[in-house]
């Protein structure tokens, strides 16, 4: 059973509470859902499918802990797989042939479901493949006489019983595993065993008896652990220039390019390892019609197929396949054409794989096969099964009409043949005379070529250079403006009793460090916070330890961190409650009416506390007055 699941409203961190569209697969059947978040939960925990599938695992969990305590109480066996990371889930689904909707929630959950199925996607992993076992006292045992040694020294004893019979069964199993043991009064008072296996595959489970308590858990990681359910191989298109200098290009199969790289003196094991970073080629190409022995070396390395144009390739097609890309010298020009040429002859035979792909097939290894030679149905696992059947042929009369139409209709053929051969000729001449006519292009017209190129170049750059002129136009301007913003600003604060804030664009520990290290955060410094939503009891904490005087709030804060600062005897205010003046990473704050404001939040703190410590008082006595 698999669940591929996918949000459809709300957020984890919002107002709305989220709800999920669900499609669950099992065998044949498929169901679609709309749930809450708890009864999503609630459905895991009661049907253990096998897969919970999404394209994030952020739609579901809000933190590390949160997912982590979650994972606890399920049997291991339950995979949570993330789909995508990298690439999109419609660039995936698409891949894999799979048809959505991305404005569809259930289509997009349908989608993760299905390419869990096919082994796509990373499992979540927040736990090593160790186990600790604990054995200790179920109970305290105090102090005591006589009577309380011989309880100690029983409940030690049934503690070392426990443990030494565990020992014997992970012995008796085979696992490996290493012992820490504290000595008691008469046993051990609290023996741990580490066990090098995951945790569902320890016989032993979490039990209590009146004196001892076993716990089983798995090691919690430090960070959580994505790992691919199957390992996909990238298939390649690389073209190469040999030489003192070598180019190399390489091209995915939907020719895309994904690098482009020169070097002088290149060794041929640092070309294979460039090569290999990006995945396996199944095309090494070259420019030259006869391959050279390096290019030959490449594809045999690879046991790649070699590309060869039919002619050896001239420098104004390299420059008319390489338009528009980048590349920094002729090197790399050759590598990228050559491969970009090999792409284009390949593009239709591609084109129409993609065409007729089915769903749940890895296009981009089909397309490597058929490359190779390897037919589509072979490639797609499809087994022609053929019955011989014994025939008795039976005699029949000869119709000679038949044999006469046969006869005329073979003479026809070969007449058709004949013609069709002589137009090959006439090609073959035409052919000839062409190149014959390209080999004879003047020098004056290799240079107008050059020349157009050369005018080309610059006004390429003259548009270029027009382009950073108007840019940099625009921000002029924009300071310009900014700067008339700052003149008012510091107006405000010379003559009319305005005083300036320390900003905070967001409430994060990277933000508060970035003001520290650029103006310094100190005691009785008033701080002005643009996005309160990720703030927290570190973030809180920090800027109580600075000694703040107050918090100016643009938007709602979490309740932990305003409750550390009202804990902490700071205020937090909302900007609606002072007046300021704001200007990108520049607040000006009217003093005369924060101080007013300020004193007043300081007076309702106070009642505050005062109420709570009179709430405490109340019943306390309450309960005195019941005793």
């Amino acid at each position: 059973m698999i669940f591929g699941i996918d949000i459809v409203k709300g957020s984890l961190r919002g107002r709305i509470r989220p709800e999920y569209a669900l499609v669950v697969l099992d065998n044949d059947k498929e169901e679609e859902y709309r749930v809450t978040r708890s009864k999503l939960f609630r459905m895991v925990r009661e049907l253990k499918p096998d897969i919970v599938a999404f394209d994030s695992i952020q739609e579901l969990f809000s933190s590390k802990r949160e997912l982590v305590d979650f994972l606890k109480v399920l049997p291991s066996s339950i995979k949570f797989v993330q789909i995508a990371g990298k690439e999109s889930l419609h660039a995936i689904a698409r891949r894999y042939g799979i048809r959505m909707n991305i404005r569809s929630p259930a289509d997009e959950a349908r989608a993760c479901a299905y390419l869990a199925s096919f082994g796509v996607g990373s499992e979540i992993s927040v736990f090593f493949d160790k186990t600790i076992i604990t054995v200790s006292r179920n109970r305290s045992l105090g102090k005591g006489g006589w009577h309380q040694n011989r309880y100690r020294r029983r409940v030690h004893d049934e503690v070392r019983m426990i443990f030494n019979e565990i020992k014997e069964i992970l012995k008796n199993k085979g696992f490996e595993f290493s012992e820490d043991v504290r000595f008691g009064y008469g046993g051990i008072s609290r023996g741990t065993l580490l066990v090098n296996a995951e945790r569902s595959e320890v016989p032993i489970n979490s039990f209590k008896t009146k004196n001892v308590q076993v716990r089983v858990e798995a090691i919690e990681r430090d960070k959580i652990e994505y790992i691919p359910l199957k390992k996909r191989v990238r298939h390649l298109i690389v073209g190469i220039d040999p030489g003192s200098t070598v180019g190399v290009a390489v091209l995915d199969l939907d020719g895309k390019v994904l690098g482009v790289r020169s070097k002088k003196g290149w060794s041929f094991s640092e070309v294979i390892e460039y090569i290999l970073s990006f995945g396996k080629p199944v095309i090494v190409a070259t420019d030259k019609s006869n391959a050279p022995e390096y290019v030959s070396k490449v594809r045999s390395a690879f046991n790649a197929i070699i590309y060869t144009p039919r002619d050896d390739m001239s420098v104004e097609r390299k420059i008319q396949l390489t338009r528009g890309y980048k590349v920094f010298n002729d090197h790399e020009r050759d590598a990228l054409s050559s491969a970009i040429e090999a792409f284009n002859s390949y593009k239709n035979k591609l084109m129409n794989i993609e065409k007729r792909m089915p769903a749940g097939y890895d296009l981009d290894a089909v397309k490597a096969g058929v490359i190779k030679g390897i037919p589509l149905k072979t490639i797609l696992g499809e087994e022609r099964r053929e019955e011989k059947k014994e025939k008795k042929t039976v005699p029949s009369k000869v119709d000679r009409e038949e044999i006469k139409r046969k006869d005329r209709l073979i003479e026809e053929l070969y007449e058709e043949n004949r013609i069709l051969k002589e137009e090959i000729k006439e090609l073959r001449r035409e052919i000839e005379s062409l190149k014959q006519r390209i080999v004879s292009i003047s020098r004056e017209e290799h240079e107008r070529i050059r020349r157009d190129n050369y005018i080309k170049t610059l006004e390429a750059e003259n548009k270029r250079l027009r382009m950073e002129l108007s840019e940099k136009n625009s921000k002029i301007d924009e300071l310009e403006s900014k700067l008339a913003v700052i003149k008012r600003m510091r107006y405000l604060e010379l003559f009319e009793g305005w005083k300036w804030v320390k900003v905070l664009k967001k409430f994060t520990k990277e933000e508060i460090e970035r003001v520290e290290k650029e103006f310094g955060i100190n005691e009785n410094d008033i701080i002005f916070i643009h996005d309160c939503s990720g703030g927290g009891k570190t973030t809180a904490e920090y800027l109580i330890k600075k000694g703040v005087k107050a918090i100016i709030s643009s938007s709602p804060m979490s309740h932990l961190a305003s409750s550390l600062f009202e804990e902490a005897g700071i205020p937090v205010i909302d900007v609606e409650n002072v007046e300021v003046e704001i200007a990108d990473e520049i607040v000006l704050l009217n003093s005369k009416k924060f101080e007013e404001r300020y004193l007043e939040e300081k007076r309702k703190m106070e009642k505050r506390k005062l109420d709570l410590l009179e709430e405490l008082i109340q019943e306390y006595r309450l309960k005195r007055k019941n005793i």
